[in-house]
């Protein structure tokens, strides 16, 4: 016996929604097994199990749950109808095929499924489940009374949505008073005017995403009214980002991370700077800064991504 249930195409799911996706009406389908001349499934009883990993969500058949974790259905399906009654049904899916000349094809099982609201789903994954049943069979068909269990029976294509989330945690990037340090004394000690590793972009994403870098000044410190064509009114610095020192606009390029999680679990990306150019030789002025813009853009998939968290 088979069985597939599929999300209407218009079904989507915002994992930043305060609101999830709640009690969405997915059909199931049953298909069952035909022996050679008379032999065939009859009935069925069958629970459906979510493999460990997969993200918690609830199906109901009926008002009553019908989906268990890994390890926890405690001993469903118990019965089929025909030996009980239909007195243990609740918790379980129960069909009865009908005899010989009745279609092999059950009529659609209306599941009721929400998926509570942060939940990670991954953008561009369907969500599968196993199947654990019981039948009878009749006419040369053997009858399975120990519950079997078929991987991957039931798909359901919720269409989940790339989104994405991003904020700057830390402080400005700020080198001090540098008026009085040469660009020798810079050089010899980049730790000295490198700023902290604990400034950060936070990200989540429910898929991957690419990120762009580019500095308003091209990595380099001006004042207001400064002209950046003149040496002696810029200070030159480089960003680490993405495992990359970046000293100029052409240096980055673009950048494909696998995704971060809702939970922003890969999605902690240091962005450190570090001084290339003392200011003992450039023209005084009380504040030198430029404004550095990093540009995520969520995808659905991509063939190449990289951990950028672990850069």
């Amino acid at each position: 016996m088979s069985g597939s249930a599929t999300a209407p195409a218009s079904i989507t799911y915002d994992p930043f929604s305060a609101a999830g996706l709640s009690d969405v009406t997915i059909p199931l389908v049953l298909r069952r097994n035909r022996g050679v001349l008379t032999g065939r499934t009859n009935e069925v009883s069958l629970i459906l199990v979510a493999p460990t990993g997969t993200p918690p969500l609830n199906v109901t058949y009926n008002g009553y749950k019908v989906l268990y974790q890994e390890g926890s259905t405690a001993g469903r399906p118990r019965a089929l109808s025909s030996r009980d009654n239909g007195a243990g049904a609740a918790g379980e899916i129960r069909y009865d095929f009908g005899g010989l000349f009745a279609s092999d094809i059950s009529s659609a099982l209306n599941l009721r499924v929400s998926v509570p609201p942060g939940t990670d789903l991954s953008a561009g994954q369907p969500i599968v489940l196993d199947m654990l049943y019981i039948c009878s069979g009749e006419g040369g068909t053997l009858s399975v009374p120990t519950p079997t269990r078929e991987v991957g029976a039931v798909r359901i294509d919720v269409n989940t949505v790339s989104a994405l989330q991003a904020y700057y945690a830390g402080s400005l990037l700020d080198f001090g008073e540098i008026g009085d340090a040469t660009t020798a004394a810079v050089l010899a000690a980049p730790d000295r005017y490198t700023t902290s590793s604990a400034n950060s972009l936070r990200v989540r994403s429910s898929g991957p995403f690419e990120v762009r870098v580019r500095s308003q000044n091209d990595f380099r410190l001006t004042f207001p009214g400064g002209s950046l064509t003149d040496a002696a009114q810029t200070i030159r610095y480089s960003a680490r980002f993405l495992g990359q020192d970046i000293a100029s606009n052409s240096s980055f390029g673009t950048r494909t991370c696998a995704r971060a999680g809702v939970g922003g679990e890969a999605g902690t990306l240091p962005l450190r700077a570090t001084l290339k150019e003392g200011g003992s030789a450039k023209t005084p002025a009380p504040d030198y800064a430029d404004v550095i813009s990093i540009t995520f853009t969520p995808i659905v998939t991509s063939s190449t991504t990289t951990n950028c968290a672990a850069l």
